[in-house]
């Protein structure tokens, strides 16, 4: 009798298991939640990464303007007005003038100030960069997150599935008196545990797809599909190459090194306020006359006479600003390059914990529970060695895909370090 009952238990905590994991499985295929689909729609829709475009738009459009002469001035002028009158009918036609002036740049200016914006765009086209990965990089967390939240609760799920299989033996067994009434207390109360975890794992999870309906510009409470995970690991870190994408692609380090160059501009233009910018003017006479008469030619020069204090602490300024953006960058520099290493070390210890999961820890856990069954149906074991026995396969399950998404997250961050996805 007592082997029946072990092989009815047995029985149970396969068919649940299997048809938690059929239910599972038909529940993504009838709503798969594909990443790269949502990565293409937050490149496409999230707010951030629009503003941070129109930006560099924006500043792409200043850049003719910043080598744009200034506007040219254009009006009339009468001389010699009778005293003490506006009749300016009265005024000789030579005396009736049309003027056209324009301020002309000392040499250089104008091609320094276009570079100074094309290098403002370049650093606005890296921020656009950098907002568009960390919203990548935020997608692919939120996923992966989402991710464990149904991985747990699947895993609960089968858990509870077990117990509840368990459970209808014990109470036999109980009415037989071969199971003791706490023993059947502590089964009820895990299972009573387990429900609400359950429960809990829902409800969170409605928070963490509205996280990922917004990164998409999406309606809050849109529904979304069970996400999925692929479980190999692939990664091997070349540190070195990873450094020289740091440093050649890192939208931040870009910005940083964009302000070197531009400073350098800015400090060529200071020095040329030494020198001084041109107004030419053209008067034509005779405008009012029915007839055109003699012209005027003007040339007057900006006189940088207070160069002492202002031209001088100018070039001292631009200098500078120069020299605290090559500190910057190199402290940036050293930062980006130490959070590569830190993140490729981070990967290498995720790696480690999923092989040690996957080809040892679980393996031996299975073989443990198959050993406590097969003791079980034999009536020399008991429940509560294989349940506790499931409980650590549960847990040390979730402890894995723990340590697969906390590998994918680090890879995730690890792209946007090095600047490609």
């Amino acid at each position: 009798m007592r082997k029946i009952i072990g092989l009815i238990t047995i029985l149970i905590f396969c068919s649940n298991i299997s048809l938690a994991e059929e239910l599972n499985a038909g529940a993504r295929h009838a709503l798969p939640l594909q990443l790269e689909p949502l990565i293409n729609e937050a490149k496409k829709n999230n707010p951030d990464v629009l503003a941070a475009k129109k930006n560099w738009d924006s500043s792409l459009a200043r850049v003719p303007q910043a080598k744009s002469l200034d506007n040219p001035s254009v009006g009339v002028k009468f001389e010699r007005i009778p005293g003490g009158t506006l009749k300016f009918d009265k005024t000789m036609p030579d005396d009736r003038m049309l003027l056209v002036e324009q301020m002309l740049p000392f040499f250089g200016k104008l091609p320094l100030k276009g570079k100074i914006a094309v290098v403002e765009s370049q650093m606005a086209a890296a921020e656009y960069k950098n907002k568009e990965l960390a919203i990548v990089s935020e997608v692919k967390n939120a996923y992966y997150d989402l991710f464990m939240n149904y991985k747990e609760a699947e895993l609960r799920e089968q858990s509870l599935n077990l117990l509840e299989g368990i459970a209808n033996v014990a109470q036999a067994k109980y009415s037989t008196g071969t199971v003791s009434q706490e023993e059947l207390f502590k089964l009820n109360l895990e299972i009573a545990r387990l429900s609400s975890e359950i429960q809990n794992l829902k409800e969170s999870s409605r928070a963490k797809e509205t996280r990922l309906n917004i990164l998409l510009n999406r309606d809050p409470e849109a529904a979304l599909g069970i996400p999925e995970l692929d479980e190999k690991v692939y990664f091997n870190a070349d540190i070195q190459a990873l450094y020289r994408l740091t440093i050649e692609n890192q939208p931040e380090l870009l910005v940083f090194s964009y302000a070197i160059e531009r400073n350098k501009f800015a400090k060529s233009l200071a020095k040329r306020s030494f020198f001084p910018d041109m107004l030419a003017g053209f008067a034509q006479r005779g405008i009012a006359s029915g007839g055109l008469g003699a012209w005027d030619l003007m040339l007057s020069f900006t006189v940088p006479l207070w160069f002492w204090t202002k031209q001088k602490y100018e070039v001292k300024e631009a200098i500078a600003n120069l020299e605290q953006a090559e500190a910057v960058y190199k402290a940036m520099k050293n930062k980006a390059l130490g959070e590569t290493k830190k993140l490729v070390t981070d990967i290498e210890i995720s790696k480690n914990k999923i092989n040690l999961y996957k080809t040892n820890l679980i393996p031996i856990l299975e073989g443990s529970i198959s050993v406590s069954s097969a003791s079980f149906a034999s009536g020399k074991g008991d429940f509560m060695m294989l349940l506790d026995n499931q409980r650590m396969l549960i847990e040390t399950k979730m402890e894995y895909y723990k340590a697969l998404v906390e590998y994918n997250m680090n890879l995730a961050d690890l792209e946007r370090q090095v600047g490609l996805e």
